[in-house]
């Protein structure tokens, strides 16, 4: 058999597999595209893979408390990066979005989080944190580009969570 029949065979298989899961992501609903983007975020900070987290991160977030997007990438690593071992479990029980304003996407992904696993620093309190919060947390996304992949994370809020006494100060030190 003729090797190069053989690449150009793979070559060809892999370009339409290519292309076809390509159109499959063009054709998802903004909103299914959102919820990929929101899944593949849980993910990460789960996996604890940075990279993803401060990509996905909008340069324009603000949830009230954290208005600089370095400032929530860094509280994210404080909190989560003291886990030895973590899962992340959710249940979405909402979504909302605004999805014909010319160009803009705008979305809403309510769901319910439970984190559980053991390490230092903060870990135990963001482990009694989810165990105490019952209402759904809020995730607020916005798509950029046209890319399916577009989405920014522009906001996290739960209106339970109690951020105590000093804790900012801690999770802005250096």
């Amino acid at each position: 058999m003729n090797w190069r029949k053989i690449v150009v065979g793979v070559v060809a298989v892999s370009v339409l597999w290519f292309a076809v899961w390509l159109l499959l992501l063009f054709m998802k609903s903004p909103e299914q595209q959102m919820l990929r983007m929101h899944d593949k975020f849980i993910t990460a900070l789960e996996n604890r893979r940075w990279g993803t987290i401060d990509s996905m991160v909008s340069k324009n977030y603000n949830d009230g408390v954290i208005e600089d997007p370095a400032q929530v990438k860094a509280a994210i690593r404080k909190v989560l990066g003291g886990f030895i071992g973590l899962a992340i479990t959710q249940q979405v029980v909402g979504t909302e979005g605004a999805w014909a304003q010319g160009k803009v996407y705008l979305g809403m992904v309510k769901t319910k989080i439970k984190v559980e696993g053991n390490g230092a620093g903060l870990s135990a309190f963001a482990v009694s944190e989810s165990r105490r919060i019952t209402h759904p947390w809020v995730f607020h996304w916005h798509k950029r580009g046209p890319w399916p992949w577009s989405w920014e994370l522009m906001q996290i809020y739960n209106d339970q969570l109690a951020i105590p006494d000093g804790a900012m100060e801690l999770l802005n030190e250096k």
